[in-house]
């Protein structure tokens, strides 16, 4: 009867919500800006409140077994706080009570195991030798690389513990502590429902005072919030078995205030097992709690535009994915083009808060349906799920759009700013986050080459293009130190005496694994890396070396000039880099021509002007690059006294066949020489393109009908001549020649898909890219891609495609290469096949040479009726 009288009234104390569980305070997110002043601000109130409340921190990083202690940390074990001391694992287990090594020990190897959180009081050992009692907090948490770490909090409760241990031996001996501690202790009598003690400290923690808790069991229903209720419960019924359990819950203040407590409670059982009194102690850890929650926020939120950073959108995207329902969601990442040319104009200040308003944007237009993140410095991430229809990811793209739709405004500017952006479906795109990722920024890439405002949802074919964009980016840094740069030499003639007047320095790059890269690809990449301004300082500096060793070997040396990249003029370094390179070479500035192109012009006006001002008083020429292409005025070309006019091949191409462009080409070189301009030609590639320019009265010729970019051996023989020939136009196809098999010529290309299979002798898994297959024989085919590839036997390509009713997939070597244009390339590519399908293959040629001489139309298979293959590929 007494035991169930017992079980009833435990029942009853249950239901009363006496104790909760361990729920996280909101804090309200603070969206001012915040300034370097105001980290240190927060930095200094941090520890300044660990200090009162007796708490330390640290952050462990498990790889490099370093830990990062807070002041209180150190005073808490009682070291002096040094700022670069980052003790280690085995330091931080030396202070532990050598008793207590070996349960710290299970902890931690449980936490990293189970990867969750841990709760552990122990003792240590302080250095004057007094032993103490510490709580220590443990949450694990693996940062944006995967790299696992450590937060814990540690409170020195020594006093707590004494006083715990004390309270069974003695209450009259405590009795006078306990009431002036900050600490309620409390005795309750679960037969008879009330509270027998109760010390004075919980008026401060609770705002009720002992009195009105003993006089009002009921109370205590009222203390816990109501979210803990069920939790706290079922954390009470361990006191059934006689536990002693700690635990953390919400209590609502007299005042209404929510309040975090620890609640440590013992419980007491009869001669027959029975809980018939639980005793404990209650303690305000609303402060410790207010720690964590900022410890956190700092770990997952940018300080800057306090978003979600990397951390927190890793976190998201995996949850997302390991949902069990797998609804279908799209991931978005966009950057700001323009950002570091921002930075380098208006300086960090101005681009810190351009980053603040489209952080503050973003939140207005998206956070209501969207997961937004701030991923690295220029980068931003949105996560919109879930996707339903095939309109959403346009859609998102559109929103985004609206963002930059106005301009912003910084100070006295006003920045009009246009994204990139890139998206990525799942599962449609990737099953794993790597994957997901990867293709999102695949995309990104395609969407930054597309430019005006244009946004790219990814596909396979993007695969190649973007990783090998992706591996120049991270290798150009790389190629500068390790001096795979290298520069080619285009000669200028005079219009009338066909006499080198001049060169043109042009940059290469012997890439380790795509060969020969065409700066049309690694410039654009160099440019928004920053990294063109040190490959513009290379360039200018290994000139002027091979002028002079050119001067040195007695050979007539003629001006050479040398690309600038606009930003570069952002650069004060600009003027004192040439005068440098001049001097320590002892070369006349006459000897170096600077290029320039027309959007250095629009884009940085003010710099350019001071720039041009004192590299003309140096006596350095400067010519106006691809004029025609951009919109420079007459009015511009007053103002900047430029020495050389440089004609786009645009418009040289086009002279002999449109007589519009003939025109405009006509009067630019009118119009250049009334400005007391010289005028250079580019892209002159014909005799008749030659001799209309030559008419006009044009002075210089720079093309191919005189000479491709040379080395600098082969230039040094060609000074050597001083009159240039014009190059006698052959057939010169390097695809034919002496061949095993015969081929048969298509009367229209032939559509296949291409991806590689192995790279460097390595397995690679990427999407595919279209080509054009001009020709075909047993041994290999001839196509055309817009992809540069090397001649080398370590990439293995498959090309797919249809034929006569009949799926023919081929694996091989790409072993010759011809550059159609700029864009386009011509490859020859031998097969790896065995001796039977080659039979077959040579079998259906045949029938399909028969079919061609009867008619041209081949049913059910892939050929292309187009003009040409650049119209295909535009």
């Amino acid at each position: 009867m007494k035991r169930q009288q017992g079980m009833r009234a435990a029942k009853e104390y249950f239901s009363a919500a006496f104790w909760g569980k361990d729920v996280v305070k909101s804090l309200a997110e603070d969206n001012s800006d915040i300034h370097k002043t105001e980290i240190m601000k927060i930095k200094n109130n941090l520890n300044q409140a660990q200090k009162i409340a007796n708490i330390g921190s640290l952050e462990y990083d498990v790889e490099t077994d370093k830990g990062f202690w807070s002041d209180q940390l150190f005073r808490i074990f009682g070291l002096n706080p040094q700022k670069d001391l980052f003790p280690d694992y085995q330091m931080y287990l030396s202070c532990l009570h050598q008793d207590d090594r070996l349960a710290f020990e299970k902890q931690f190897n449980r936490l990293l195991k189970e990867k969750d959180s841990v709760d552990l009081v122990c003792r240590m050992i302080r250095q004057d030798g007094e032993e103490r009692y510490i709580h220590h907090r443990a949450d694990y948490f693996a940062d944006e690389d995967g790299s696992p770490k450590i937060i814990a909090t540690i409170q020195d409760i020594t006093e707590k513990r004494r006083m715990e241990e004390k309270l069974y031996e003695n209450e009259r001996k405590i009795g006078q502590i306990y009431e002036n501690l900050d600490v309620g202790i409390y005795s309750a009598d679960l037969l008879e429902k009330k509270v027998l003690h109760f010390s004075k400290g919980v008026e401060g923690i609770f705002g009720y005072t002992a009195e009105e808790f003993i006089a009002d069991f009921d109370l205590w229903n009222n203390v816990i919030h109501p979210d803990d209720v069920q939790v706290v419960e079922e954390e009470r019924a361990r006191l059934l078995s006689g536990n002693s359990i700690r635990y953390q819950y919400r209590i609502v203040h007299k005042s209404g205030e929510v309040r975090w407590v620890n609640d440590h409670s013992i419980p007491y059982l009869n001669h027959k097992g029975e809980l018939i009194r639980v005793d404990g102690f209650v303690t305000d850890i609303t402060e410790q709690k207010w720690l964590e929650k900022r410890m956190r926020r700092m770990a997952f939120y940018d300080h800057l535009t306090d978003l979600p950073n990397r951390r927190y959108f890793d976190q998201k995207l995996q949850t997302l994915i390991e949902d069990d329902e797998h609804q279908g969601f799209a991931i978005l990442f966009f950057d700001l083009q323009r950002l570091k040319q921002i930075n380098d104009t208006f300086g960090h200040t101005s681009g810190d808060e351009l980053l603040r308003l489209v952080s503050q944007r973003m939140k207005e237009k998206l956070n209501s349906v969207c997961f937004s993140a701030r991923i690295s410095g220029d980068q931003f991430a949105v996560i919109k799920e879930p996707i339903q229809e095939k309109e959403d990811p346009a859609q998102l793209a559109e929103s985004i759009n609206q963002i930059f739709s106005e301009p912003f405004h910084i100070n006295t500017f006003e920045l009009s700013i246009t994204p990139s952006i890139g998206i990525s479906l799942y599962p449609d795109n990737g099953s794993t986050a790597d994957e997901l990722i990867r293709n999102t920024e695949s995309s990104l890439y395609h969407a930054k080459q597309k430019g005006n405002t244009r946004f790219q949802v990814y596909h396979p074919s993007m695969d190649i293009e973007s990783y090998k964009l992706f591996t120049l980016e991270q290798d150009m840094r790389k190629a500068l130190q390790n001096d795979e740069f290298f520069l080619e030499y285009q000669p200028r003639v005079d219009t009338k005496t066909r006499r080198i007047l001049s060169a043109e320095a042009l940059l290469r790059w012997n890439h380790p694994e795509w060969g020969r890269v065409s700066p049309l690809e690694f410039i654009p990449v160099a440019e928004e890396t920053g990294l063109i301004v040190d490959i513009g300082e290379y360039v200018i500096r290994r000139v002027c070396r091979q002028i002079r060793s050119w001067k040195e070997s007695g050979l007539a040396i003629v001006p050479i000039s040398v690309n600038i990249s606009p930003l570069s003029f952002l650069k004060s370094c600009l003027v004192s880099t040439i005068k440098e390179a001049l001097d320590e070479n002892h070369l006349d500035a006459s000897l170096l021509e600077i290029e320039l192109t027309e959007s250095s012009l629009i884009n940085y006006s003010e710099n350019v002007i001071a720039v041009l001002k004192e590299l003309g008083e140096m006596g350095v020429k400067i010519a106006l690059d691809d004029f025609g292409t951009g919109y420079s005025s007459i009015t511009q070309l007053k103002k900047y006294k430029f020495d050389v006019l440089k004609i786009d091949k645009t418009f040289i191409r086009a002279m002999d066949k449109n007589a519009e462009d003939a025109i405009i080409t006509d009067n630019l070189i009118s119009l250049a020489h009334g400005l007391n301009m010289k005028v250079v030609a580019e892209g002159v590639e014909t005799f008749e393109q030659f001799y209309s320019l030559r008419k006009n009265e044009c002075d210089q010729i720079q093309g191919y009908l005189f000479s491709k970019p040379i080395p600098p051996s082969i230039f040094e023989q060609k000074l050597l001549i001083g009159i240039l020939k014009p190059q006698i136009s052959k057939e010169d196809n390097v695809f034919k020649g002496l061949r095993k098999y015969a081929r048969i010529e298509f009367p229209y290309p032939l559509e296949a898909k291409m991806t590689i299979l192995e790279l460097n002798r390595k397995p690679v898994k990427m999407g595919s890219t279209k080509i054009l297959i001009e020709d075909m024989s047993a041994g290999g085919v001839k196509f055309v891609s817009k992809m540069k590839l090397p001649v080398r036997k370590d990439i293995i390509l498959l090309i797919e495609t249809k034929l006569l009713g009949e799926f023919l997939a081929f694996t091989g070597t790409i072993v010759r290469r011809d550059e159609i244009s700029d864009t386009l390339t011509n490859y020859g590519f031998q097969f790896i096949i065995e001796e039977g399908p080659r039979a077959k293959l040579a079998e259906m040629l045949g029938s399909l040479q028969i079919q061609l001489e009867q008619n041209p139309s081949v049913p059910e298979s892939l050929f292309i009726e187009t003009a040409s293959s650049q119209l295909y590929f535009e």
